[in-house]
């Protein structure tokens, strides 16, 4: 039999720059620039589709400018693949906006074979919109496509003040560091410098990236961020994820140290899950390292958390607090793509779906004090894969007979964890937590192609468990220390 996964109960806590020069527009002013022609790319969002219709017909109808810094430093970029092209550039466009604040456009065409064509291997495209709290909004646009090379800064909806200038500058090492870390040989996500931005000043951040070719999306990102929420998707050619996390109830969120652990117990667990089920593991490790960025630093949300707790003593709140995962709400999920792994049984594929989340829910008496805090806990394993009939050994499947000696794994495992806080009169009276698991693995034997046995293994257990606390009250009114607006 193989493992389950494993519930996370938190209330038993049995598991647990030098600016560039000023640019000045080579090619026209961005306020009257406009697409002609769209691009549609199969799996690109409409965002991203724009910036590739834009960027074709700003390379047809314009001339190449290049007497700044920032267009000698796209000019070089030209020279590198892809993959690579915007090394430098997304920092640089921030940076410039200090010295352009209404905007501004630069184009330089790709050099070209001794045959006369372009060098291209993938178009690629970005597109990273910020919105200040004033209600300004800024969007930066590059794209390299077989013509060339094209950056665009625009605002719309009034004058960004100096404030909000700085403030936009000062993601420009994050921009950057999220575009190169894309562009790795081996993909990384780093979003880190673009998560916890100056909210007085700006109010959201918007990336998409794209990476395409023969006119299909081969990689893409959207990452959106503000102080109510955050949420971000992946796409490459072997995995996808999705993430999103729940910023709109700051009085739920713990302490640094048992947020830390809980994310710790989550990350077990999608670990051992990975495990179980022959998941990749440069792709499961990216999409930790997603899941880690979104929920392990909620800045300026764990400052209104530590107001809110003012209103009682510390003391009292962790009491309260310390039966829950100290986490915001979220949702992940995770697809490694299908892989058919034997030409001689084509339709068994190899795969691995993993979804888990939390959730939490407050109800009030009629009186309006708090009367029930119930935090949920789910999670999700399908897998299937091969393996050799030898212990340890390299599996080799081709369409030969006798190459078919191995084992096929299916595996569905659910979980789900349930933690209920009940007040009476104002005072926290009980914790209970319940426990779920029910899991299942299906093995089919084959020798020489011939299935020799099947074997089923079920696995299910639940269990509850109720602590009486009116011995140890803690008196809790709604809106109060743990309302969890």
């Amino acid at each position: 039999m193989t493992g389950q996964i494993g519930s996370i109960g938190f209330s038993v806590p049995s598991v647990v720059t030098n600016n560039p020069a000023r640019v000045k527009p080579t090619v026209a002013s961005a306020a009257v620039i406009q697409a002609s022609t769209r691009v549609t790319l199969s799996g690109a969002n409409d965002s991203i589709s724009a910036i590739y219709s834009m960027s074709a017909q700003k390379l047809r109808a314009n001339a190449v400018g290049a007497s700044s810094q920032l267009s000698m430093l796209m000019g070089a970029s030209l020279t590198q693949p892809t993959s690579v092209s915007f090394q430098g550039l997304g920092k640089a466009l921030l940076a410039a906006l200090k010295d352009n604040p209404k905007g501004f456009s630069l184009a330089v065409a790709a050099p070209t074979t001794a045959e006369g064509n372009a060098v291209q291997d993938k178009n690629s495209a970005v597109a990273l919109n910020i919105e200040t709290q004033s209600g300004v909004k800024v969007s930066v646009s590059l794209s390299r496509q077989a013509e060339g090379l094209v950056a665009e800064v625009q605002t719309s909806g009034g004058d960004l003040t100096d404030d909000e200038i700085t403030a936009i500058s000062g993601l420009a090492d994050g921009f950057q560091s999220a575009l190169d870390g894309l562009s790795q040989q081996q993909s990384a996500i780093k979003i880190n410098g673009l998560l916890n931005v100056d909210s007085k000043v700006l109010k959201s951040v918007d990336l998409s990236t794209d990476v395409s070719e023969a006119g299909s999306s081969v990689q893409s990102l959207r990452f959106q961020s503000d102080s109510t929420q955050r949420t971000l998707s992946y796409k490459d050619s072997n995995a996808s994820f999705d993430l999103s996390t729940d910023l709109s109830r700051p009085g739920a969120l713990g302490s640094k140290s048992q947020q830390a652990q809980a994310l710790s117990a989550y990350e077990k667990q999608l670990d051992s899950a990975s495990s179980r089920g022959h998941a990749n593991k440069a792709q499961v490790a990216l999409f930790k390292s997603a899941f880690h960025a979104l929920n392990s630093d909620y800045g300026a949300n764990e400052t209104k958390a530590n107001a809110t707790k003012q209103a009682i003593s510390v003391t009292e709140m962790d009491k309260a607090r310390s039966h829950l995962s100290g986490l915001a709400d979220f949702t992940a999920s995770f697809r490694q793509a299908d892989v058919s792994s034997n030409p001689y049984m084509p339709e068994e594929n190899d795969t691995f779906a993993y979804d888990f989340s939390q959730s939490t829910r407050a109800s009030n008496d009629s009186k309006g004090d708090l009367s029930k805090l119930v935090q949920n806990s789910r999670a999700s394993l399908k897998a299937s894969y091969h393996e050799s009939l030898i212990p340890g050994a390299k599996l080799e499947l081709t369409g030969l007979k006798s190459s078919q000696n191995y084992t096929y794994h299916m595996i569905s495992e659910e979980s789900s964890t349930q933690t209920s806080l009940d007040f009476k009169k104002g005072r926290l009276a009980s914790v209970e937590t319940s426990s779920a698991i029910h899991s299942s693995e299906y093995v089919q034997t084959y020798l020489a192609a011939r299935l020799m046995n099947e074997k089923r293994t079920p696995y299910d257990q639940e269990e509850t468990k109720k602590v009486d606390l009116l011995a140890d009250n803690i008196r809790l009114k709604s809106p109060g220390p743990l309302s969890l607006k």
